[in-house]
């Protein structure tokens, strides 16, 4: 069987640049790399639960 994207090229583009947007909104960062993104952030010791939320509301927010 064949590997490839179910959504399509374009399909495909339309979805992650909406997902880029979104993750900015949270001050995260992204890593796109064929299906598969990975949602990271930088902080200190202290805020690290801070960033901890924030990555949290994100994934929930994406996963609408």
């Amino acid at each position: 069987m064949p590997q490839g994207l179910v959504l399509g090229l374009i399909l495909f583009l339309l979805y992650t640049a909406d997902l880029l947007r979104l993750v900015e909104q949270f001050h995260l960062y992204s890593h796109l790399y064929a299906d598969d993104t990975q949602i990271y952030g930088f902080s200190t010791p202290s805020a690290a639960l801070e960033l901890q939320n924030r990555v949290s509301v994100c994934v929930a927010e994406v996963s609408l």
